[in-house]
């Protein structure tokens, strides 16, 4: 991420980012396409301990894509027919360096607090504004 420092000069920072990444299997006869974004949201829907922890290290509930400040990143596409396909979910947390565009990061204790309540949350699929599918994160479905 390229951001303006100080002195007006470009200055590059690497944001910390939570990552959650899913491997999804198509067991039908046609691709699934999750790229439409007007019609597909994907999102996870935390429970109340991760709710807490975020909340307790970066100031803010991350997981609502409405009040989310720090950014969101997705990265999705087909799943082939019979086949499987990855896809990431990303929130940003924050920067190591002190910059004007993101916040520092929390401590470390804090950091530690939210991964390990990171998968206390529920990933759902909607299309069209009906959700499709629900899966825990906290378990192997």
């Amino acid at each position: 991420m390229i951001v303006p420092d100080k002195k007006n000069k470009s200055k590059r920072i690497v944001p910390t980012e939570l990552h959650y990444t899913f491997t999804m299997e198509n067991k039908s006869n046609n691709i699934m396409a999750l790229s439409d974004f007007a019609k597909t949201n994907i999102r996870i829907e935390p429970d109340k301990e991760l709710v807490s922890a975020v909340k307790e290290a970066i100031g803010s509930n991350i997981y609502n894509l409405d009040n989310n400040k720090l950014g969101i990143g997705m990265s999705i596409g087909e799943i082939p027919s019979k086949g499987t396909s990855k896809f990431t979910l990303s929130y940003t947390l924050g920067a190591k360096e002190k910059n004007n565009e993101l916040p520092l990061l929390p401590t470390e204790e804090k950091l530690k607090k939210l991964q390990d309540n990171a998968l206390k949350g529920t990933l759902i699929i909607s299309q069209d504004e009906k959700d499709i599918a629900k899966f825990r994160l906290d378990s192997s479905q």
